[in-house]
């Protein structure tokens, strides 16, 4: 059982199911398919990045607009927080975050701009021990947020950082 938590983590097996998923760990031959894959890629690559705390599934020559970042246009940035990338073929999951050594995916600054022009309307009653029953006070208020633009130049996908878990001979504890 032991073996069924080191390879499967974040799964809770019942007791005396674990020869029936053996099959879901990473095998020598499936991080060698992904390698040759990365090594000469088939198709464009994709990855999921995290900007401002919004996520967003990009591919090269993408164009995202996010909330303000204090930066010029034309500056070239790296999106560090990656949580997923891949191709047609494969796809890399990370346990949050895959790691920056596997994954490098670069963005050029094109603009900064205002948002959308949003109107916040406000209302509400009088208080009840008042001589006005019954009337109301609103007003409006207008509110525009600056945003970047950021275009994906480029997603680089090496095979650095994958490892492959440990087998059966390797695992020595409990």
């Amino acid at each position: 059982m032991a073996l069924c938590r080191k390879v499967l983590s974040n799964v809770i097996l019942p007791k005396g199911s674990c020869r029936r998923f053996l099959s879901v760990a990473p095998s020598t031959d499936i991080i060698d398919t992904v390698t040759r894959d990365i090594e000469r890629p088939v198709g464009d690559h994709f990855a999921v990045v995290q900007v401002r705390g919004k996520q967003w599934k990009v591919s090269v020559d993408d164009i995202i607009q996010t909330d303000n970042l204090n930066l010029e246009p034309g500056t070239i940035i790296s999106l560090d927080k990656v949580l997923l990338a891949g191709s047609v073929n494969y796809s890399l999951i990370g346990r949050p975050l895959l790691p920056s050594a596997t994954v490098q995916v670069k963005a050029l600054v094109i603009e900064k701009s205002r948002g959308p022009y949003l109107r916040v309307y406000n209302q509400g009653m009088a208080p009840t021990r008042t001589l006005w029953w019954g009337k109301r006070w609103h007003w409006m208020t207008f509110h525009e947020s600056m945003t970047t633009m950021l275009r994906i130049q480029s997603i680089e996908i090496t095979s650095q950082g994958l490892k492959q878990e440990p087998t059966e001979s390797e695992n020595t504890g409990p």
